[in-house]
């Protein structure tokens, strides 16, 4: 499965970015990867990949974050 990783600009929100989220556990598995870092891991199932990009695009407008492509520079 892909993983997409993002960075939460304010890792306080952490726990709610995971909440989010998890409502929509059917389709994507989230846990933080760094989380000294803000570091999350996002798990979609491979059919649901342009869904939770999209939901990762709306929740810009909740949560500060930025992509991430390489989690070994961060």
């Amino acid at each position: 499965m892909p993983n997409i990783y993002i960075k939460l600009k304010n890792i306080s929100e952490t726990v709610y970015f995971q909440s989010i989220m998890g409502t929509y556990s059917h389709i994507a598995w989230v846990r933080t990867q760094d989380p000294k870092n803000g570091i999350m891991q996002i798990t979609p199932t491979e059919d649901q990949v342009d869904q939770v990009k999209k939901i990762l695009e709306y929740l810009k407008n909740e949560i500060e974050f930025e992509d991430v492509d390489n989690i070994e520079s961060v």
